[in-house]
């Protein structure tokens, strides 16, 4: 007769629990009453369970081939201390999904050296396949693009929001509403159009309407910019092989899930541990290229 094995029997890991908290947003007290047990016995379970997907090594299988990395960093406070989630996604250039690697929690602000640090911790034989970088125009994200030779897509949302401010219809009576609307309408076709001689009119259209008195300065200064690195904005219609998303939408909707499965976070390892087992859960983000994107 086989002998049993001593002491209490070994659970499953908790990850129906684990979901339903970090995912789908069930608060402790909810559990409580569903397992009836005390909320302290559901937060050592959550706990546990985190520190094991964490503590295991990275499950998540990528296709072959090349990939677009996708960055986006999200400030908190701790002491009134400012952190940056550096969250990273690897969207495949044969796929409609961006996967998520293991996010970096540094202190202080974002900046170029930081998401140095970040992008070292992917794994050498997933990173010398990244052939393109796309961002909302984050600190440094052209140096690092030369640097590691990417094609540099950055975020066409972010720049014609930033032609706008204010929202609904409070955004309509701020000087400069007329010439601004001009603009936004110009800058898509230098968005989007592959006709030189269509741009061509667009680029002198843009520089005639920038010199309006009544073009405010935000939308000047964000134009002027836009001028001067265009190619980024449009890397994606130069190498259509790549299937590069136009803007990092997806990856930043994550970034919202992300702060409210870490709510109840009060320390930086709390955050960490927290949003790398959201992100491990959670595993891709749907992603389309170019394609089937609208601005």
């Amino acid at each position: 007769i086989r002998s049993g094995r001593r002491g209490r029997k070994h659970k499953r890991l908790a990850k129906v629990l684990l979901e339903r908290i970090l995912i789908n947003k069930y608060t402790i007290a909810q559990e409580c009453k569903r397992l009836a047990i005390s909320k302290s016995g559901v937060a050592k379970r959550c706990t546990k369970a985190m520190r094991e997907i964490v503590d295991s090594p990275h499950g998540a299988e990528l296709p072959n081939g090349q990939y677009a990395l996708i960055a986006n960093g999200a400030y908190f406070r701790f002491n009134r201390r400012e952190w940056v989630l550096y969250i990273m996604a690897l969207k495949p250039t044969n796929s409609d999904k961006a996967y998520f690697l293991d996010p970096v929690l540094i202190k202080g602000q974002e900046k170029c050296e930081a998401w140095c640090k970040a992008i070292d911790t992917i794994p050498p034989d997933i990173r010398k396949r990244i052939c393109a970088f796309v961002t909302d125009g984050l600190r440094g994200s052209q140096r690092l693009s030369e640097e590691n030779s990417w094609h540099h897509q950055r975020c066409q949302f972010h720049l014609l929001s930033s032609f706008v401010r204010g929202k609904s219809k409070r955004r309509y009576r701020i000087r400069g509403g007329a010439p601004r609307d001009q603009i936004l309408k110009v800058t898509r076709i230098l968005l989007t159009s592959e006709d030189e001689k269509a741009l061509k009119k667009a680029r002198a259209k843009l520089r005639t309407l920038l010199t309006q008195p009544t073009c405010a300065a935000y939308i000047r200064k964000h134009a002027i910019e836009f001028l001067e690195r265009e190619d980024d904005f449009r890397m994606y219609l130069y190498h259509p092989e790549l299937n590069l998303p136009t803007t990092t939408n997806a990856v930043e909707s994550t970034v919202h899930m992300v702060r409210g499965a870490t709510r109840t976070a009060r320390t930086p390892q709390s955050l960490l541990l927290r949003a790398t087992a959201f992100l491990r859960l959670k595993k891709f983000v749907v992603c389309n290229g170019e394609e089937n994107q609208q601005n």
